[in-house]
């Protein structure tokens, strides 16, 4: 298998980058090192989280000692999600305003993509035409999870209602049988930002208590993005 080659970004002072995150931690897992050379370059960097994450009830049921999930324990999850997210991008460099949050249901971005929900599509257009980026990072076409996927479809929709066209790069978080290091270009990491991007991770807490070790594994030596071509029509 080949090596991924080396990611070329340029993000000097004044370039925009925005980081579409599907739930607290995608931020993180995906981007937490990318996020942190923006940051050093004084780029401009601004992150999309479309859901709070409150429909993950197996963390919840662990953490609460409940069985049963009502739509009030989803929003008492969804709240703890969206304040960590909060907490992670602070220790990437960013602050609050840096992020803004849908508020999507969790686990709905798919189905809501697949009927072009207008007041979906609007949040993302609004964002785009708002804060338009010169780079974009979105989740993978091939990602397993449902809301990858339909975060993915949704922003493409945006980007050709307002007509914009970023360079794209995609990250891989839920992996099907292949290996995605295969096409992907690697951005590599200082063991400093490798030791920031773990604490950040370590911020969503809910996430942690039972997979802290598949998370922490993110904290790796390089990123995985993958150029996406756009195209307009």
């Amino acid at each position: 298998m080949n090596s991924p080659a080396p990611l070329s970004l340029t993000l000097p002072p004044g370039r925009r980058l925005t980081v579409l995150a599907p739930h607290p931690d995608d931020e993180s897992l995906a981007a937490g090192g990318l996020i942190q050379h923006a940051v050093a370059a004084g780029a401009g960097v601004r992150i999309v989280f479309a859901t709070d994450g409150d429909n993950n009830p197996w963390p919840q049921r662990w953490e609460e000692r409940r069985w049963f999930i009502d739509a009030d324990c989803r929003r008492r999850w969804g709240a703890l999600r969206r304040a960590e997210g909060k907490r992670a991008i602070q220790v990437l460099g960013l602050a609050e305003h840096n992020a803004t949050f849908f508020g999507i249901p969790d686990t709905e971005l798919l189905p809501r993509w697949r009927r072009r929900d207008a007041d979906t599509l609007k949040a993302f257009v609004d964002e785009f035409k708002s804060n338009p980026p010169d780079i974009l990072i979105t989740p993978s076409s091939q990602d397993g999870h449902p809301d990858h996927l339909g975060m993915y479809g949704l922003a493409q929709e945006a980007l050709k209602q307002t007509g914009q066209t970023p360079a794209q790069f995609t990250y891989l978080i839920h992996r099907r049988w292949f290996h995605p290091h295969a096409t992907g270009t690697s951005l590599k990491l200082t063991p400093q930002q490798q030791q920031t991007k773990l604490e950040a991770i370590l911020c969503h807490e809910t996430q942690i208590k039972l997979s802290r070790g598949r998370f922490s594994s993110y904290a790796a030596p390089e990123e995985i993005f993958t150029p996406e071509p756009l195209s307009i029509s």
